[in-house]
């Protein structure tokens, strides 16, 4: 459990792209590393039942600070389906479950056997139900790998672009080029922002763009866009960059969320001006959770 935790943040969490003012939390999480492991090491070690209690919090406290740093995938949205809840619990079960090892072959009562006895039945069936969430896991790896393809998908219409259908001829390619300077003329970007995460845990980063495309105006994501996977997630403009509420008076949909990573375009709807909007905003409808939002500037 803990490698896995120390993988999770090493490579995807504060450590993936790191920034010097975030030393101070990085030092404290290798501290935080290096004392569960310290306290689990003692625990194997310690005689005493009050030292093996002692030990035994730390570790469990250790592994639950560290399982809920930024970069661990937890699917909060889901947790009775969660393969890191069951693996959290089934954790601190085990190290409980240590920690009383002592005591069974002390009790002449076999309180303490009984004990262990309905943990391990417990971690067993938590076992079987990370059997179950890890496979679920691995078979969305296979999406990951198309990601950039679905995201050009209109999940309304359930249509996919097929990229046989795509294929230009010589005489439209030929004159998409000649027409390169009016089309590149009409794609004009009119602002930009960047994402923060609003809700803590929630992590959404990249860019944010109004673009003019002929006599459309489009909301893009771009390309180094990622947010957390949730339920109904919606995309929106909102006229405050941490909405407290989501109205017709205060906000304007554009749609569901059609991708959690890549580039996405959507359509502002007609009559609307986004700079009465001025804020890109990721929000979870199902548990009314803002995940992050974008604050528009105009380019000149």
């Amino acid at each position: 459990c803990l490698v896995a935790i120390a993988y999770s943040i090493y490579f995807k969490g504060i450590f993936k792209d790191f920034k010097s003012e975030n030393m101070t939390i990085a030092i404290l999480i290798v501290t935080i590393f290096i004392a569960t492991v310290a306290s689990l090491v003692f625990l194997y070690q310690a005689k005493t039942k009050l030292w093996r209690g002692i030990f035994a919090t730390l570790t469990g406290a250790g592994i639950v600070i560290l399982g809920f740093q930024d970069g661990v995938f937890r699917r909060d949205y889901e947790w009775a389906v969660s393969h890191f809840y069951y693996g959290i619990i089934a954790s601190i079960l085990m190290i409980f479950s240590l920690a009383i090892v002592p005591e069974i072959y002390k009790d002449r009562t076999h309180k303490w056997r009984k004990i262990h006895t309905a943990l391990n039945c417990l971690a067993i069936l938590i076992f079987l139900g990370q059997g179950i969430t890890g496979s679920r896991d691995l078979l969305e790896i296979s999406l990951s790998w198309q990601e950039k393809h679905l995201s050009k998908c209109d999940w309304g219409k359930q249509v996919c672009p097929d990229s046989q259908s795509q294929t230009l001829s010589p005489e439209i390619l030929v004159a998409s080029i000649s027409n390169y300077p009016t089309l590149a003329q009409t794609n004009k970007v009119l602002a930009s922002g960047e994402f923060v995460t609003i809700t803590p845990g929630e992590d959404t980063e990249g860019t944010a763009e109004i673009i003019q495309v002929g006599s459309k105006t489009q909301v893009r994501l771009a390309e180094n866009f990622s947010a957390i996977e949730g339920p109904a997630v919606k995309l929106l403009l909102h006229k405050e960059n941490r909405p407290g509420s989501y109205t017709t008076e205060n906000s304007v949909r554009l749609g569901d969320l059609k991708s959690f990573t890549g580039e996405q375009v959507y359509e502002i709807p007609e009559g609307i001006d986004w700079q009465d909007y001025p804020n890109v905003v990721v929000w979870c409808e199902k548990f009314d959770v803002t995940f992050g939002s974008a604050k528009l500037a105009l380019l000149n």
